[in-house]
């Protein structure tokens, strides 16, 4: 059964609304609070000794099963009892240690009485972020809870001081089910806002160095390379604090991304020596290794390497630097200066029939280019540089090796090159020959081999067709010895 986080055990601690039972039943006390206190904050008393008698017995089990098992009959019996608030309190605290499922159900039964109640919803909140493993209703049912949470007024029998304890620990786990909510739906800007009010609401930094903080400072470096334009610099930032505090084997592969990244942001394409180590990347560990830095300090000012050549230039320089195509295509149009509007699309398309001419040896040269350069080139190229290498690829069957990002029986959506994976964005789809009998989860690794059918530019996309998946290959079967039999002659 999954544990609850330390902070929400915490809150379990803080400020009960405790009964107070009279010593004698006959007095018939009217259980009025104390002079200038609202009634509802004084001592209750249970008049009725048979209730008191069930009351009793429930709270003074001493096992979290047992005491569960007395207040369920309690409230059973008496659902309308004075105690009933309290009690649902003692019943989360209960069912906290060995039950989750019941845990949210008595966690939101307290929220029906008493809607206010910070630690009933910060339970439910909490339970109901993690066992929602992806559903979208259940996700958005916690980012709703979580803002009810939020915006919580103070319980007017709480302490400001126990107030400002149970909020403490409670906004973090609010705001970390919103940012949930958000990375499923693909709302990057709304996740950025979530995390990083999730950081921010840690009294201690060293709360953000260990889980749930620090798997959503992951999340909150990831939805960084989400947007469009990519935040490299943040992302860089936030996935190489995690990495200074994650656990093997984790830690190697969050250090690997942060330091994929970072390359991208801060190496020339062509500067071989910081493409092999870094310069500067040491100095950004040590000072994400610092507890108090949550976020990047002023000293956290990472040069940007300077502008490589557009994309569409590479492009070009893909196919013009291929033997036997120097002068296939034209060179694309001058990229415009700074500060002037960039185009908003490539070349316009050539009048129909006027494809360019691929000479015999440029386009067999072209059928040996890397899939990725392919794809760059059908991704960012001119309109004729495109035609010129889906020329060698259109109704070619090959093997596309990727990670799943999405799968039905019918297509999987694959992350083929570095950068989707790094990104985890599909750029190829397969479209099966046959329903697969199983579907591949997200994040497996196949190789399936089909044919090139078509693509899409904006987004990048290539679509292949009568996909089947690569079979693995078959084990070498042991050689097969003729057993000799030597036969000794008698004397």
């Amino acid at each position: 059964m999954k544990k609850l986080v330390s902070a929400s055990v915490m809150l379990l601690s803080v400020c009960s609304a405790m009964i107070v039972v009279p010593a004698a039943f006959a007095q018939g006390a009217d259980g009025q609070a104390a002079s200038g206190q609202p009634a509802s904050c004084g001592a209750v008393t249970i008049k009725e000794p048979a209730e008191y008698n069930a009351y009793a017995n429930a709270t003074s089990q001493s096992t979290p099963q047992a005491k569960a098992q007395a207040i369920e009959a309690f409230l059973t019996q008496y659902p309308n009892s004075v105690a009933k608030v309290d009690l649902l309190g003692q019943l989360m605290s209960a069912y906290q240690t060995f039950d989750a499922a019941k845990t949210l159900d008595a966690a939101k039964r307290l929220m029906q009485a008493d809607p206010s109640n910070l630690r009933a919803l910060t339970f439910v909140v909490y339970l109901e972020h993690q066992q929602a493993n992806g559903n979208q209703a259940a996700l958005d049912q916690a980012q709703t809870d979580a803002q009810k949470g939020l915006n919580a007024a103070k319980d007017q029998c709480m302490s400001q001081s126990d107030y400002d304890t149970v909020k403490a620990a409670a906004t973090p786990i609010f705001y970390s089910a919103i940012g949930a909510d958000d990375q499923a739906k693909k709302d990057y800007k709304g996740e950025i806002d979530a995390y990083t009010k999730e950081l921010q609401s840690f009294k201690d930094p060293a709360q953000s160095t260990v889980v749930p903080g620090l798997l959503d400072t992951i999340y909150l470096g990831q939805a960084y390379l989400q947007e469009d334009p990519k935040d490299e610099k943040d992302a860089v930032w936030f996935l190489t604090r995690a990495a200074q505090f994650a656990k093997p084997p984790y830690q190697a592969q969050i250090e690997a991304q942060a330091e994929y990244w970072y390359k991208k942001y801060h190496c020339a394409q062509n500067n071989g020596a910081c493409q092999a180590k870094p310069d500067g990347l040491q100095d950004i560990q040590q000072l994400a290794a610092v507890p108090a830095n949550i976020f990047p300090p002023a000293s956290y000012n990472p040069t940007a390497a300077p502008p490589p050549p557009s994309p569409q230039d590479l492009a070009h320089q893909a196919i013009t630097g291929t033997a036997g195509c120097e002068s296939v295509t034209p060179a694309p149009p001058p990229t415009a200066a700074a500060g002037a509007a960039a185009p908003a699309a490539p070349a316009a398309a050539p009048a129909a029939g006027a494809a360019p001419t691929v000479p015999q040896t440029c386009s067999d040269n072209l059928k040996n280019m890397a899939l990725a350069d392919k794809e760059f080139i059908l991704a960012n190229g001119t309109t004729a540089d495109q035609q010129v290498i889906w020329s060698v690829m259109n109704g070619v069957t090959a093997e596309v090796p990727g990670v799943v990002v999405a799968a039905t029986p019918d297509s999987v959506q694959l992350a083929v090159t570095q950068d989707s994976q790094q990104s985890n964005k599909a750029d190829f789809t397969v479209n099966m020959k046959e329903p697969l009998k199983t579907v591949p989860t997200a994040a497996t690794k196949v190789t399936y081999i089909a044919t090139f059918d078509s693509y899409t530019q904006n987004p990048p996309m290539i679509i292949l067709k009568d996909g089947e998946l690569k079979a693995a290959p078959k084990a070498a079967t042991p050689a097969h010895h003729t057993t000799t039999h030597h036969t000794t002659a008698s004397h």
